[in-house]
């Protein structure tokens, strides 16, 4: 089977999917509730026993951070020092940005970060942060002028590397809409939702914000794209949650509603 053949599978297969859910925590108990959605992103430094997770059929994909580094990982440790390792994420202080231009970084992503990810039993990627160069690049594209297009050109490395391997970019949305080919699903956050990191509080997002943000998604999906959403909120506010899973679902997305840490499972969207 040629790798055309099986990025079409594939993305018919995640075409398919009706649930899924993003789990960052380390706790084996929650194997057994995240068995229950067709496809879970973990984190490869803490995940659960995998094969619980698969006994059902899960599809898994694995958590890797594009355009940040967290400061506590190994990976980090093989990078530290080097100049094209950045100033801290202002909301996450562990977390590191970093310039995706530098030619040693595609190579240190492959092999330091993906090469591990995809060790063992798993069906692909959660590729993360991919929004933190682009939005580098638009807010000063002087300085940070072709980190859009270096990103793109690691991603097409990636797939041909790992023609196998599904891809699901959370956020990346310019390069979804560019080259839709080299992912097998967008994921996005906090459509409907927004977090504020100062108070520490869950809130809505501005209405015609919302709009527009969902109206893009709709292109995406009209192009045959699969879309997963992330909503984040106050897991005590079960009428607020069963709006944004309603909301989503109105729009063909596929929902999952957590609280900001992701590192508890739940499970709003399998009722």
């Amino acid at each position: 089977m040629n790798a055309t053949t099986v990025a079409a599978t594939e993305v018919r297969l995640l075409g398919g999917i009706k649930t899924w859910a993003a789990y960052y925590g380390s706790d084996r108990e929650a194997a057994s509730e995240l068995a229950r959605f067709d496809l879970v992103a973990l984190d490869p430094v803490g995940a659960p026993l995998l094969g619980a997770v698969k006994r059902h059929g899960s599809l898994v994909v694995m958590y890797v951070s594009l355009g940040e580094v967290n400061t506590g990982l190994p990976a980090y440790r093989e990078i530290q020092g080097e100049s094209w390792v950045l100033d801290a994420n202002a909301n996450w202080p562990d977390a590191r940005m970093l310039d995706v231009r530098a030619p040693a970084y595609a190579s240190w992503l492959l092999s330091k970060v993906i090469a591990p990810a995809l060790a063992g039993p798993v069906n692909g990627l959660f590729l993360d942060t991919a929004d933190t160069p682009i939005e580098l690049e638009r807010e000063n594209r002087q300085k940070f002028a072709g980190m859009t297009a270096a990103l793109e050109a690691v991603l097409r490395k990636l797939r041909a590397t790992h023609p196998r391997a599904l891809i699901v970019l959370n956020g990346g949305l310019p390069l979804a809409e560019r080259v839709p080919t080299l992912v097998d699903a967008v994921a996005v956050e906090s459509i409907w939702t927004d977090f504020d990191f100062a108070t520490k509080r869950y809130r809505p997002r501005d209405s015609a914000d919302a709009q527009a943000r969902a109206a893009r998604l709709d292109r995406l999906v009209a192009r045959g794209v699969p879309v997963l959403t992330l909503e984040y909120a106050d897991p005590a506010d079960r009428p607020w949650i069963d709006t944004l899973i309603r909301r989503a679902r109105d729009h063909r997305f596929v929902p999952y509603v957590s609280t900001i840490g992701l590192d508890r499972v739940f499970t709003f969207t399998l009722r």
